[in-house]
């Protein structure tokens, strides 16, 4: 099947560039898994066909997807004491990773090998190693960075889910309700959904810093004496 002269034509003027922008236009806001590589084309006015011939499929464009979004990531001040640099990492990272959702699930599933990172990455495993780490260098910093990624994953996947979030969270204090009306435990956990439902961002903002938070603390006391 050959094109059409009008996707041949509109082949001409395509960059790769160019279509990195627009799917970087279809994932903004909605979700690097829910478009396809028909949508892109549609939205390019070309064959499938031309994105194959100028990237590729899904996948790669995928990680191009997620080579821009982390492009977006500044690298600390390398002289940092360690829980700072994480910090000043992974604090500003959570709003470029939330704007393009299914990025940190991207990261997760398929590792931080891009070049843009890779300074990053060796300052972070020099901080840690400069605390004293030794050979659990490489799982603290797995940890920090896993745990950073894998909240921001819940929140896209949520998001996802949005349509059915306050018939979920109507169905959980029925439930709570039911099964441990008296249960001081469950007053907590109530207080901490409703929190999430009605102040969404700002809770999952303060939820995020406090995963971090505890993380690096947790770590901390792991260090020798």
């Amino acid at each position: 099947m050959t094109d059409s002269p009008k996707s041949t034509a509109t082949r001409a003027g395509l960059t790769p560039e160019r279509i990195v922008d627009a799917a970087m236009a279809l994932t903004e806001g909605e979700g690097l898994h829910t478009w396809s590589l028909r949508d892109l084309a549609k939205k390019l006015d070309v064959a499938p066909s031309v994105i194959y011939h100028h990237i590729g499929g899904k996948d790669e464009l995928s990680r191009c997807v997620v080579e821009r979004v982390i492009t977006a990531f500044d690298r600390p001040d390398p002289e940092l004491d360690w829980p700072d640099w994480f910090r000043a990492l992974l604090y500003p990272a959570r709003a470029k990773l939330r704007a393009y959702p299914g990025v940190a699930m991207w990261l997760m599933m398929h590792g931080p090998a891009f070049e843009h990172l890779i300074p990053i990455i060796d300052d972070g495993i020099a901080a840690l190693e400069r605390a004293g780490f030794a050979e659990r260098t490489g799982l603290a910093y797995t940890a920090i960075l896993n745990s950073a990624m894998l909240t921001v994953a819940a929140a896209d996947e949520r998001k996802v889910h949005a349509d059915d979030g306050s018939r979920d969270h109507a169905a959980i204090m029925r439930d709570f309700e039911r099964v441990g009306a008296d249960s001081p435990g469950v007053g907590v956990l109530k207080e901490v959904i409703t929190s999430f439902t009605d102040t969404a961002e700002e809770t999952g903002e303060h939820y995020y810093r406090f995963v971090i938070d505890t993380v690096l603390a947790g770590l901390e006391q792991q260090l020798p004496g």
